[in-house]
């Protein structure tokens, strides 16, 4: 995670001035945040649910949310949100006990040095762990690709490993007069070869695993054996490859022209059936599966996976009805689950005696509530077989599905895990249980920056950008952001974010001016060729304090010839209200002079709208946190047309950035959004000629 991203923070303490002091602090360290003071489990839960944070910061001695209820809460939801405690004891044991419950780590109250570290450590290891889960979801779907490829090839593939075929495509089954390729898995390749071929394989086979398989590929020709005992000349292309994870051979028999119609069977919907109840077999429901994963952690949704099993099913039913009953049975037991399912819902049959359930879009509590449905309904339903009336139970295992998720087999491992939890409940079956997770097992650089900064200042090694920010209500007012860049040989670098952790006031004062100065030129030469242009210029926490820049500005717009209604001063929500006093006071001087002043970040801390009422701004441009939950997570847009209402309820301008999709448009029109910025607009550019035409 980038340390100009906003922090998405979940805050617990009794005491809400102490809540509100960490939010200060972490403005004051530049750490942007949208924080969020939690009083209720209930509360906590729902947040959870709703959206995706990054950090927790609890209380030890919390008592409206306990620290273990809020762990535990996390672990149930399975939302990887990395918790911090703050302890007002002292000494290695708070620190044991934290991490016992599933803290990430303990700091002492008031030690925020510490705790900046901490937290820098963990968003890190946050987005890590982000990034890690998208690999293996894309590396997941990619085998799954490459899997489909084989099974669907004309060409009879199969893989050996130490002289053992590990798959075999149906093409590869049916090229030798077997049904499937599940015939053949399993079996020595050697033993598919006619008896005088079979020395020169193993030996070959041999070789092959004494260099570790590594053999290019090369043609193999030898006399095959089909299912029926007859030979068959075969001539088929050998290479080294990797089958799950494992060094194999890869052995390849080229189609023949007459299998078209054949594959098309193969790939027809009975390919995905399970023969006896017409359910979705195992094959097929683990890619739903994978399927419903990735859209999950695409869209912020929770969803269920359900293991049913039926109890003590050799004793119950095999024992009591034989074989036939019991695939009588089980087609009446599908029937049932069928009948259970709501829309978007997959079942399918996973094992002999055992079924399970997709549900998409769910919350713990109405997934346990179904499955006890389920367990009632399946309990109170008399079924006849073979003659016979039986009563039979289920027990389930239900498993979670989150941004936290990682492949199909892990998620369907966890609801295992949780069918065994569920059987340990009682000796007569019947249980539920949900599956949660088991905590036990879960100074130089600042100098070189500054003189770089200063060199860049010293050798104009700076230069200016201009981004458009569009009126949406068609004003025509033609206002650009300035962003300023340091040249360093091919690279463009933001040097504010190299101030703004320094803390060098008198450096980023003096580089302030220095865009001041280059832009408002900039913009009198685009008067003078008669655009209208608006400049909307960054000033830093350092100029806030300056007393003489309110002069110096009077001073610079008079020998520039530019009015200073065409300049908009904008500030940072956390600079505001760290410096309240200072914050007021440059507002209301510029304000004099004729400029308008512009609050960026807005919407981050606890109470955004507190700071307004002491430092009255013209526009207020919203954290680009905000737009990414509607534009790149999916999530409601409920947030931001609220923001945007409160913010024209009190007769400020609106600024949305960082648009990149133009279905963010609809959305921003129907919530009376003033302006809009980002690369959908333009990215930023060397020149102010971007055209504000709306035709």
């Amino acid at each position: 995670m980038s340390s100009n991203d906003t922090i998405r923070l979940l805050l617990i303490h009794d005491t809400p001035s102490e809540a509100q002091r960490l939010v200060s602090m972490l403005h004051n360290a530049g750490r942007s945040n949208r924080a969020q003071h939690v009083a209720s489990e209930a509360a906590l839960a729902k947040l959870l649910q709703d959206k995706t944070w990054d950090l927790l910061i609890a209380a030890e001695n919390s008592q409206q949310v306990p620290p273990a209820v809020a762990l535990r809460t996390i672990s149930k939801l399975q939302k990887d949100v990395p918790a911090i405690l703050l302890s007002e004891r002292s000494g290695c044991q708070p620190v044991v006990e934290g991490l016992k419950l599933g803290a990430r780590d303990v700091v002492t109250v008031d030690e925020d040095q510490h705790l900046l570290l901490v937290m820098q450590r963990e968003l890190a290891a946050l987005a890590n762990r982000r990034q890690a889960r998208l690999h293996d979801r894309r590396y997941h779907a990619t085998l799954q690709r490459a899997k489909e490829l084989l099974d669907s090839s004309k060409d009879a593939i199969a893989y050996v490993s130490d002289g053992l075929i590990v798959y075999a495509n149906d093409s590869f089954a049916e090229r030798f007069g077997h049904g499937s390729g599940e015939d053949v898995e399993y079996q020595p390749l050697i033993d598919m070869l006619t008896e005088g071929e079979q020395d020169e394989a193993r030996e070959f086979l041999k070789q092959c695993a004494i260099d570790n398989n590594e053999v290019e590929a090369s043609e193999w020709k030898f006399t095959a054996k089909t299912a029926s005992g007859s030979p068959m000349p075969t001539r088929a292309e050998v290479l080294s490859t990797t089958y799950d994870d494992e060094r194999c051979l890869q052995v390849r028999i080229a189609s023949r022209g007459g299998d078209t119609e054949q594959l098309e069977a193969q790939l027809s919907d009975i390919k995905n059936r399970d023969p006896l109840t017409g359910l979705y077999n195992r094959q097929h429901f683990l890619q739903q599966l994978g399927a419903a994963i990735t859209s999950t952690a695409g869209s912020q949704r929770t969803g269920g996976l359900m293991f049913i099993e039926v109890d003590r099913f050799e004793e119950t039913v095999q024992k009591v009805v034989g074989v036939a009953g019991a695939d009588a049975l089980q087609k009446k037991m599908a029937q049932l689950l069928q009948s259970s399912l709501r829309r978007g819902d997959v079942v399918a049959r996973y094992g002999e005696e055992s079924f399970c359930l997709l549900i998409p879009d769910t919350t713990p509590d109405s997934a346990e509530h179904r499955a006890r449905e389920i367990t009632r309904k399946i309990a109170d339903t008399i079924f006849d077989a073979a003659g016979k009336t039986l009563q039979v139970t289920v027990s389930v295992g239900i498993s979670l599905l989150s941004e936290a998720s990682g492949s199909a087999q892990t998620v369907l491992d966890h609801a295992l895990e949780a069918h065994d939890q569920a059987l340990q409940k009682s000796d007569s079956g019947g249980t539920v249980a949900l599956y949660e997770p088991d905590s036990s097992k879960q100074g130089d650089a600042d100098t070189y920056h500054r003189a770089r900064v200063a060199q860049a200042l010293e050798a104009g090694k700076l230069k200016l950008l201009y981004q458009p920010v569009l009126s949406l209500q068609g004003t025509g007012e033609q206002m650009y952001e300035v962003l300023v860049r340091m040249v360093d040989g091919k690279e463009q670098l933001a040097p504010q974010a190299f101030l703004e952790a320094l803390g060098d006031a008198g450096l980023s004062s003096k580089m302030d001016r220095w865009v001041i100065l280059t832009a408002i030129k900039a913009a009198a030469a685009e008067r003078a060729a008669g655009k209208e242009v608006t400049l909307l210029l960054h000033i830093t926490a350092a100029s806030l304090t300056d007393s003489g820049l309110p002069a110096w500005l009077g001073v610079a717009f008079k020998a520039a010839k530019v009015p200073p209604r065409s300049v908009v001063f904008q500030l940072r929500q956390e600079d505001i209200t760290s410096n309240l006093h200072a914050a007021r006071d440059f507002t209301k001087q510029v304000q004099d002079l004729g400029c308008r002043v512009a609050v960026c970040h807005f919407g981050t801390g606890l109470n955004p709208f507190k700071a307004l009422e002491h430092v009255k701004v013209d526009i207020a441009k919203v954290d680009p946190s905000f737009v990414r939950e509607v534009q790149d997570e999916g999530e409601s847009s409920d947030t931001l047309a609220s923001l945007v209402k409160q913010l024209g309820e009190a007769n400020t301008k609106v600024i949305v950035p960082h648009i990149e999709q133009a279905s963010m448009l609809p959305t921003l029109w129907q919530t009376g959004t003033d302006y809009i910025q980002g690369y959908y607009v333009q990215a930023p550019a060397d020149e102010m000629n971007f055209d504000f035409s709306l035709d």
